[in-house]
């Protein structure tokens, strides 16, 4: 029962670690609101996402979302200049030529929502 005791807040601290994977200004920065407000919506969205597959190993990438917003992710570099802990060999220097950019949406519940358009023989 003691082991189960110490393993439980074990777990909590791993989940609420394992959730902050973005921070505002550490690893990533709103640098345009477009359309929107109130950027703290998408602030939360961001802090409990994983942009790892949007994030380049030594330079900045820019997404936009549907409203306009614009957000900043840093280089996987960086990430690691702050004190992540990334493996700098899991990002690409650069994103193929023929990678189609995702619509970035905010969903319900402070989720990023994807929209990839079909890829059809002709964009081949």
């Amino acid at each position: 029962m003691k082991a189960l005791s110490l393993f439980i807040p074990f777990l909590l601290c791993l989940s609420l670690t394992m959730k902050a994977q973005e921070q505002v200004n550490v690893t990533y920065r709103i640098t345009d609101n477009g359309s929107i407000r109130d950027v703290q919506p998408y602030i939360n969205a961001l802090n409990t996402a994983n942009m790892k597959y949007h994030r380049l190993k030594n330079t900045r990438y820019t997404i936009i979302f549907d409203t306009g917003v614009k957000v900043e992710l840093f280089s996987a570099a960086e990430l690691i200049a702050a004190g992540k802990h990334i493996d700098l060999a899991d990002y690409p220097d650069s994103f193929d030529s023929s990678r189609q950019e995702p619509v970035f949406s905010l969903g319900q519940n402070n989720y990023i929502m994807e929209m990839h358009r079909p890829v059809t023989k002709t964009d081949r």
